[in-house]
């Protein structure tokens, strides 16, 4: 069981709730006594063996490079290992067990290499107290106390790593989070101006419509027609634009789609107006063109989305 806490929770003080979270009592001191008569005279081999571990891996085998730390490495191994049998369980030991995590974090040693460290010391006592001349009831006993002990280490150490872990980080994260909180706020009001944009321009539309209809009936009926069925287009994707925009601000999704389409009502338009005007067919060409060039690309766009969905 381990606790995880944020940089403004506090750990907690007492090794007295911890000892009652794991259930340790009277007979849990006394099967830690007799858990050090079994397993302390392996302390030498449990660190050389535990050395050993480390050195498989490349990763953890780096911070270990001179043989004054493995030195080191190694008694510091057998004091936790001394003082986890011998059950002196006060705040001074929950201090000295908080700051081996800090110092895993301050090293920069990644949390799963701890962990799985931690379960290789937990497999050589187990398998030393099994081997131990006892009746089986008293080895489960042991065991019992020895996973309990060793659980309680592994959560304090633990959350200490968290803890530091968070707080190295807690600066940039609030930091990180004002920006993007500002971003967000700034990207909604720009939405916004777009949104309003977009309704001063379809008013604009609306206006070239009525001009085209007032060109239509007033002088030339055949090329007022064809102008203001180019601005009903027009008007048709600016309603298209506002309705994708009304979306994005309710949360939806952009599509880049919505452009090519405007794109291609605009070269439509043109080829209208074209048809009725004296062009040259280079320029009635080029707008064919694009314009094919345009539905190509519509088109193939509109595969994509059907096989995605």
């Amino acid at each position: 069981m381990v606790f995880f806490h944020t940089p403004k929770e506090k750990l907690m003080e007492n090794i007295d709730e911890i000892r009652k979270h794991y259930g340790l009592h009277a007979q849990d001191d006394l099967n830690l006594k007799e858990l050090a008569q079994i397993l302390l005279p392996y302390a030498d081999q449990m660190a050389d063996d535990f050395y050993d571990y480390l050195a498989e891996d490349p990763y953890s085998a780096n911070f270990f490079k001179t043989s004054a730390a493995v030195k080191r490495r190694k008694e510091t191994i057998i004091v936790w290992f001394q003082n986890l049998l011998a059950g002196n369980y006060n705040n001074s030991y929950l201090a000295k067990l908080r700051r081996i995590g800090q110092v895993h974090v301050r090293i920069g040693l990644k949390g799963h290499f701890f962990i799985t460290a931690m379960n290789f010391l937990r497999t050589f006592c187990i398998r030393h107290t099994t081997q131990a001349d006892l009746e089986e009831a008293t080895k489960n006993d042991l065991l019992e106390t020895l996973n309990k002990v060793i659980d309680l280490n592994l959560d304090v150490i633990t959350s200490s790593y968290r803890e530091a872990e968070l707080r190295k980080v807690f600066l940039s994260y609030r930091a990180e989070s004002v920006m993007i909180q500002w971003s967000e706020r700034l990207m909604h009001g720009l939405n916004l101006v777009l949104l309003i944009g977009l309704l001063v321009m379809s008013l604009g539309v609306v206006t070239l419509l009525g001009s085209d209809v007032y060109h239509a009936f007033s002088s030339d009926l055949q090329h007022g027609v064809i102008k203001a069925l180019g601005s009903l287009l027009i008007l048709w994707m600016m309603i298209e634009l506002l309705h994708t925009q009304v979306d994005v601000l309710r949360g939806g999704k952009f599509h880049v789609r919505i452009f090519l389409e405007l794109a291609l009502v605009a070269f439509i338009r043109k080829l209208f107006v074209a048809s009725v005007e004296s062009k040259d067919p280079i320029s009635f060409a080029l707008l064919l063109g694009g314009t094919l060039a345009l539905g190509f690309i519509l088109f193939l766009l509109a595969k994509s989305e059907s096989w995605e969905k």
